[in-house]
């Protein structure tokens, strides 16, 4: 997706039209989304808006891409929607590439290590048979810790990734999701950030289009992408119908940082807001780069100081087990 999109931008940045660029996409796009490509170039032809046919790939895109979309349409924007999208589709790529090695390692090799291992700590850990250990029992022993722990501990894991993956296609669980996001002290400022970068980036890009700004601002609060956030940002709409400035609504709301509030008043007072929110989204956007490089950084650290936590108590219960194991053995032996 974020290949499709990065194309859609760079054929339509320099005038190519809609249906020409998707025509282009048909042949050289990913297969799974050749036939998207040639539904929009279809659209396009009959002077029909492409998000009638992106509204129909809900498993493909986010709700704030249509969002966004539909504003790009209305303001004639759709080269910087789509370099937008892209850009979402790009860091989220890089974050999840961040993490793909690490959890490859612990699900594929850590995690099956545990599991054939715990069936030996549990067999060591038992009572000595009167007539002592023979191959037979000891290999019932592991068989049995292994369908009763291991096996059920392999099934719930498989089954709650199984759920999660259900659950976050659910438009409610999203929306969880993203209230809780919110809440959590860096990674709530990194998706805030990214929401009000959205938010601005399209306002001004409207604004720039020539949209009436009340218009303009409902079309945006939709492409922040937030539920948190878009409520709050529409309840702007009213007050900017009835002529209040934009600056003074937007320090109402208290999520907007000062140096933006003071770009906003000074564009309005100049006659230049359309550039000011878009420069003020480019601000977001970096200071946004910074925090989730960081954020990545720290999670990767926090995953590694968790695993070898874990391979420390297993490693210090396996010794434990074995010490105790060595002294009943000895106690067996006497008796």
């Amino acid at each position: 997706m974020g290949v499709f999109f990065r194309e859609l931008h760079n054929l339509t940045r320099p005038g190519i039209s809609i249906a020409a660029a998707c025509r282009e996409l048909e042949r050289r796009a990913p297969r799974n989304l050749r036939a998207v490509a040639r539904e929009m170039a279809e659209a396009a032809e009959s002077g029909r808006p492409i998000s009638s046919v992106l509204e129909k790939q809900r498993s493909l895109l986010y709700p704030w891409h249509l969002g966004i979309i539909r504003a790009a349409e209305a303001g004639g924007f759709l080269p910087e929607a789509f370099e937008h999208i892209a850009h979402g589709y790009e860091v989220e790529w890089e974050t999840r590439s961040a993490f793909r090695i690490r959890l490859f390692v612990y699900t594929f090799f850590g995690l099956p290590a545990i599991l054939i291992n715990v069936p030996a700590i549990l067999t060591l850990g038992e009572p000595i048979p009167r007539d002592g250990w023979t191959p037979n029992l000891v290999l019932q022993s592991l068989w049995g810790h292994f369908l009763r722990v291991s096996v059920p501990i392999a099934c719930a894991l498989i089954g709650l990734v199984i759920v999660w993956q259900a659950l976050s296609a659910t438009a409610w669980f999203q929306d969880l999701q993203q209230r809780i996001v919110f809440r959590l002290p860096v990674v709530g400022r990194v998706a805030k950030a990214t929401a009000l970068d959205r938010y601005l980036a399209t306002l001004g890009l409207m604004l720039r289009g020539g949209l009436p700004i009340a218009e303009a601002a409902e079309e945006a609060a939709v492409a922040a992408g937030s539920p948190v956030l878009t409520h709050k940002l529409r309840e702007l709409v009213p007050a900017l119908r009835e002529g209040i400035p934009l600056s003074s609504l937007l320090a109402e709301t208290r999520v907007f940082d000062a140096d933006t509030l003071s770009m906003a008043s000074t564009g309005e007072a100049a006659g230049s807001l359309p550039d000011m929110l878009v420069r003020a989204a480019g601000y977001y956007r970096r200071d946004n780069e910074a925090k989730r490089k960081m954020l990545v950084r720290g999670a990767q650290i926090a995953m590694g100081v968790a695993w070898l936590s874990l391979m420390g108590m297993l490693i210090f219960i396996a010794m434990r087990t074995y010490f105790d194991f060595v002294f009943s053995v000895e106690e067996w032996m006497m008796q």
